[in-house]
């Protein structure tokens, strides 16, 4: 097998930075988690997996062989604090928001730096959040900025929050987030009957939108490999319709996704190639959405 070029995912040729309609950016950092650890090497797992799934999405029949085009950016760097890192993922992002970017991380810290890095004022972005945890404390294990703090810092730079699929919070961040108009919470328990409300809040979003996957936010036969796994997530085909809804009926502007907390299986393939769907599932909804409205 010939070596891994880092500029590409699926394999093909990377049509360079400046043609690219996505440009997908590892970012390698992991500096807080606190339980199951390996989410620094899931970008790179990821994209190495990329190269054994089929180009073609049979439900949006986009071919990536041939559109959107991709490349691959070199990782961001995840030397000194997670402070640091932040600061460097956002310069890193800042020059290109003329591009459609799908970041693989690493930590759920990350969504901080990859956020302030597309927007003047965090104010006119609403996040949408599929996860299982609202990642809303104030601090965990005495750190302010963490992954499980990544939320709360983005709520209190002016983020409307859409969060998917709660189901393991603390009563102070149950507090924090029914108390919030800037707020709207979908539990996992509540998802039967309240999953028509959730699709509706999502067409009707407007105006700037990022998108965040926590893997965990999937039920654990899907993806077990993550630092906190929790029962009762969404299926593959709730993700399907989220992604389905927000890309293709809403009216949004989608500013840029990542994909965050998946830790790779020590002995491949693991659910690595779930976690490469999830990926390829997004960027083939959003360039149907874009093509068709």
């Amino acid at each position: 097998m010939p070596p891994h070029d880092p500029s590409q995912f699926f394999g093909i040729p990377s049509s360079g930075r400046e043609q690219a309609d996505v440009l997908i950016l590892p970012v390698p950092v992991e500096k807080t988690v606190c339980y199951g650890k390996g989410a620094g090497g899931g970008p790179r797992a990821i994209i190495e997996a990329s190269v054994q799934v089929d180009t073609f999405d049979e439900e949006t029949l986009v071919e990536f062989a041939t559109a959107p085009r991709l490349h691959v950016l070199p990782p961001v760097g995840s030397d000194g604090s997670l402070q640091d890192c932040l600061g460097r993922i956002q310069e890193q992002v800042r020059p290109l928001r003329d591009k459609f970017i799908l970041a693989l991380g690493g930590e759920h810290s990350v969504t901080y730096g990859l956020v302030l890095g597309q927007v003047d004022d965090p104010a006119d972005v609403t996040i949408v959040q599929l996860d299982a945890h609202p990642d809303m404390a104030d601090e965990l294990n005495g750190l302010y900025w963490s992954h499980g703090t990544v939320m709360r810092r983005l709520w209190e730079r002016g983020c409307r929050l859409l969060q998917i699929g709660i189901r393991s919070l603390t009563k102070a961040e149950y507090e924090v987030t029914t108390s919030s108009p800037r707020v709207a919470t979908f539990y996992a328990h509540q998802l039967h009957e309240r999953w028509a409300d959730m699709l509706t809040a999502l067409r009707n979003l407007t105006g700037k939108v990022y998108l965040t996957i926590d893997v965990d936010g999937l039920d654990p036969s899907i993806i077990p490999s993550t630092g906190t796994p929790q029962p009762n997530g969404l299926s593959w085909r709730q993700l399907m319709d989220v992604l389905r809804v927000l890309m293709s009926e809403s009216r949004c502007q989608l500013l840029a996704a990542d994909v965050v907390e998946f830790v790779p299986s020590p002995v491949p393939p693991g659910c690595d190639p779930a976690a490469v769907r999830i990926v390829t599932k997004t960027l083939a909804w959003w360039w149907l959405g874009r093509t068709t409205r």
